[in-house]
C-alpha cells in the first residue's frame, strides 16, 4: 500500500515555537493562518528539549506554559481541516536539572567540561539519553498523539553551540569507550583531516550516526509504520528537509542558488522522497525575529519548484504573533501558485543529461563553481550524491562531472570508468579520487580512465599563472583572448602516452613593476587533458576553476568552462537567447507523460542583496532532443505558446518572464 504522502502536493510551514508561544495558542487560529497560506502541512514543536504536552516521563522536561489549546486539540483541528501535522523533536540537549541527575548523558570537551547554553546542556549521541531515553519519549509521543510525521533537529555529533563557539569532538566516557573498542585508539583533540587518527574517528562518527539513525527508524516503524520520517535517506522513504538559509558570519559571496542546489540533490538522488526545502525566514540564529529580503524568499521557493521540490516556510514563533511579516506576501504568492497548479507538480522526474557529483566529502566551493558553469550556460543537470550513485540508473546521462571530490570508493570508481568505456564523458577536476573509502590517500587516483600515472605534485601558490591558448579550435568564446588565468592550486601531473594535452601552463612570473610584467616560459603542463577510452572519453582538469569562479566570478573562467562542456565534452545546452541570469530545468511527469520546462529569473540578485527580478521578454529557446509536441502551455497564464521544430530541437517562444515561468509540454 502506498504511503499517504506519495504523490501528495506538499506545502508545509514550520512555526518553530518558543515555549511562551503555548501560553495563548489557539488551535482554530493556527488552522486559519495555515489556510491563509494554503499550507497543507505543519511542522510543530512537540518533544525533546521541552515537552509541549503533559508528559509522564520524569526526565522529559515539562513545559510550564501549556495554558492555550492543547497539543491534542491542535492536532484534531489540523486533521479536521485536512492539514497534516508533523512533530518537531530535538534530543541534542537536556535541561540542567536533568543533567544533574544523569551527568553521563552529556557531551564532554577534551577537558571534561559540559556545554551549558542558557540552561540547556548538550547531550551526546552515545549517551543514555539519546540511545535509550529518547526512544521512550518517542514511544510516548507516537502512542498518545495522532501525528503524521516526525523530524529530528540537530542529530548526530555536534561540536558547536548556537553562538558558533567550537568545542571539538566529544570526549565523554561513552565516546571514548566506543571509539577504543572500534579502533584501539584515543579520540583526537581536533578535527584535522591531516591526522590519520581523526580520519578513523571521522569514519567512526559516520558509522555510529548511521547505526543510530537506523535504530531510531526501526523503532518508529515498529510502533507507527504509517508516519513520514524526515531525512532518513537510507530508507528512500519519507521527506528530505533541508534549509535554505543565511548567516551573518558566513563568508561571501551569498550562494544565490541555495534552494536550487538543495532541491536538485534531493530530487535527483532521492526521487522517491518529498523534497521539502524550506526557506528560512530569519537572517540568522541570533536574529530570528528579523526576516531576510522578501524577494529572497520568493526566489528560493521558485527555485524549489523549478527543481522538482515542494514549498516550505520556516520561521520562529507563531504565524499570528511574528514581529516581521514582510516575507508573508511573497511566500503566500508562491504557496497559492503551487496550490493552483499542484497537479502539475507531482510525480516529476528530472530529464537532465549531466550528473554533477556531490556528497559529504565535497569541496563545496568547487562544486558551486561547476554548478554555476552548468546553470548559467543553460545545461540540464542533476546533482548525484555519492550515497546513492550506485543505486540509480545512469542511462540518460551523457556526462559525469567529479568536481575535486577526493573520496571515491572502489565500486564508484569502477562504475564511473565503465560509464566512460560504454560511451559516456567524464570530467574530473583536481584531486578527484585521491582518497578511498577509508579516507586514506591513494598512490594513483581511483579513476583509471583519466590516464593518470600518479597523484602528481600539487603546488598551492600559483599567483600570476595563466594558460596559453595557441590553438583556438573549440574555443569560440575566445575570439580575441589568448590566455586563461589561474589562481589557486595546480597539479603537475604524470600522464599516460595516449592522453591529449590542451592549453599550456605559463607558470608564475613577474607582474611588477609594469616594466617587468611579462613571462618568459610556456611549459608543456596542460590546462586540461582528454583521453579516449572505449566508446567514451575522460577529461581531466588539474586545477580548480570552480573554486576560482565561485570566489571571483570572472567571465574568463566561465567562458572556458562553457567551451569545454560544448566543444570538448560534446554536450548541448538549451539554446536561444536566455540570459545567464535565468535558470532552466526540465522534468517529466510520470503519470501524464507531460514535460515541465521551467525558467527562474535570478536577475534580482544584485551584490549582496535580493530585489525583485527585472522582467524579461522576447525569449526564445531551443531544447535539444525534444520531438514536436501537441501543445505548449504557460501554467501562469494558461495561454498557448508558439513553437516549431528545428534541426537542433524544439524551439519555443517563452512568455514574459518575471520570476518563474513554467511551460507544460504535452504529447
Amino acid at each position: 500500500m502506498a504511503d499517504w504522502w506519495d504523490g501528495k502536493p506538499w506545502r508545509m510551514i514550520q512555526t518553530n515555537l518558543r515555549e511562551i508561544d503555548m501560553v495563548d495558542i489557539d488551535a482554530d487560529r493556527v488552522v486559519a493562518d495555515l489556510q491563509d497560506f494554503k499550507a497543507n502541512a505543519i511542522l510543530f514543536n512537540m518533544a525533546g528539549i521541552i515537552a509541549s504536552y503533559p508528559t509522564s516521563l520524569p526526565f522529559h522536561f515539562q513545559s510550564p506554559y501549556l495554558q492555550g489549546s492543547s497539543l491534542a486539540e491542535i492536532i484534531d483541528a489540523c486533521h479536521a481541516a485536512d492539514i497534516r501535522i508533523l512533530a518537531r523533536t530535538d534530543f541534542s540537549k537536556i535541561r540542567r536539572p536533568i543533567y544533574e541527575e544523569h551527568p553521563d548523558w552529556a557531551y564532554r570537551t577534551r577537558d571534561g567540561d559540559i556545554v551549558d547554553y542558557n540552561g540547556d546542556v548538550h547531550a551526546c549521541i552515545n549517551g543514555g539519553y539519546q540511545q535509550e531515553y529518547a526512544l521512550e519519549i518517542i514511544r510516548e509521543l507516537l502512542t498518545q498523539y495522532d501525528i503524521d510525521g516526525i523530524f529530528f533537529n540537530m542529530g548526530g555529533y555536534q561540536t558547536r553551540d548556537y553562538s558558533g563557539n567550537y568545542y571539538g569532538p566529544c570526549h565523554c566516557a561513552n565516546c571514548q569507550r566506543r571509539f577504543a573498542e572500534a579502533t584501539g585508539l584515543r579520540i583526537p583533540a581536533q578535527e584535522d583531516m591531516g591526522d590519520p587518527v581523526f580520519r578513523k574517528f571521522q569514519l567512526f562518527r559516520r558509522e555510529t550516526a548511521a547505526a543510530h539513525s537506523a535504530k531510531v527508524y526501526d523503532f518508529i516503524q515498529s510502533i507507527r509504520p504509517d508516519i513520514a520520517i524526515c531525512n532518513h535517506l537510507a530508507a528512500h522513504r519519507g521527506l528530505i528537509r533541508m534549509e535554505s538559509n543565511t548567516a551573518v558570519d558566513r563568508p561571501l559571496p551569498h550562494w544565490q542558488y541555495t534552494a536550487s542546489a538543495n532541491a536538485k540533490w534531493a530530487t535527483s538522488s532521492y526521487p522517491e522522497m518529498i523534497a521539502s526545502i524550506t526557506t528560512v525566514d530569519f537572517i540568522d540564529i541570533p536574529y530570528r525575529h528579523v526576516a531576510v529580503s522578501p524577494e529572497q524568499q520568493r526566489l528560493r521557493l521558485a527555485q524549489n519548484l523549478a527543481n522538482g521540490g515542494a514549498v516550505d516556510l520556516y520561521q520562529i514563533g507563531r504565524l499570528d504573533n511574528h514581529e516581521d511579516k514582510s516575507g508573508y506576501a511573497p511566500v503566500k504568492e508562491m504557496f497559492h501558485y503551487h496550490a493552483a497548479h499542484e497537479e502539475d507538480y507531482v510525480h516529476l522526474r528530472s530529464q537532465a543529461n549531466i550528473a554533477l557529483l556531490n556528497g559529504p566529502d565535497a569541496n563545496m566551493a568547487e562544486f558551486r563553481g561547476w554548478f554555476r558553469f552548468l546553470l548559467e550556460n543553460h545545461f540540464l543537470f542533476d546533482t548525484l550524491m555519492t550515497s546513492r550513485a550506485l543505486e540509480l540508473p545512469w542511462d540518460r546521462y551523457q556526462a559525469i562531472i567529479v568536481p575535486d571530490y577526493e573520496v571515491i570508493d572502489d565500486a564508484l570508481a569502477a562504475r564511473i570508468d565503465r560509464f566512460v568505456a560504454e560511451g559516456g564523458t567524464l570530467i574530473a577536476v583536481g584531486r578527484a579520487g585521491w582518497r578511498g573509502a577509508d579516507l586514506e590517500l591513494r598512490d594513483v587516483p581511483a579513476l583509471s580512465s583519466l590516464g593518470l600515472l600518479g597523484r602528481g605534485d600539487l603546488r598551492e601558490e600559483m599567483r600570476s599563472a595563466m594558460f596559453k591558448m595557441e590553438d583556438k579550435a573549440g574555443f569560440r568564446r575566445f575570439p580575441v583572448t589568448d590566455v586563461l588565468y589561474l589562481d589557486g592550486p595546480y597539479i603537475y601531473g604524470q600522464y599516460a602516452d595516449d592522453v591529449e594535452r590542451h592549453l599550456r601552463l605559463i607558470p608564475p612570473h613577474m607582474f611588477g613593476p609594469p616594466e617587468r610584467c611579462y613571462y618568459t616560459q610556456v611549459t608543456e603542463q596542460p590546462g586540461f587533458t582528454v583521453r579516449k577510452v572505449g566508446q567514451g572519453q575522460a577529461i581531466y582538469v588539474p586545477w580548480l576553476p570552480g573554486t576560482l569562479f565561485h570566489r571571483q566570478g570572472h567571465t574568463n573562467t566561465i567562458d572556458w568552462a562553457g567551451d569545454l562542456l560544448e566543444s570538448f565534452a560534446g554536450l548541448a545546452p538549451v539554446g536561444g537567447n536566455l540570459s545567464p541570469m535565468v535558470e532552466v530545468t526540465l522534468f517529466r511527469q510520470e503519470t501524464s507523460g507531460n514535460l515541465l520546462l521551467q525558467f527562474v529569473n535570478t536577475s534580482g540578485h544584485f551584490g549582496n542583496t535580493f530585489y525583485a527580478p527585472v522582467p524579461m521578454e522576447g525569449i526564445e529557446v531551443t531544447v535539444p532532443g525534444l520531438a514536436p509536441p501537441r501543445a505548449v502551455t504557460s501554467l501562469a497564464s494558461g495561454e498557448a505558446c508558439a513553437f516549431r521544430h528545428g534541426d537542433d530541437g524544439l524551439i519555443i517562444e517563452v512568455p514574459r518572464l518575471e520570476l518563474l515561468q513554467a511551460l507544460r509540454i504535452e504529447y
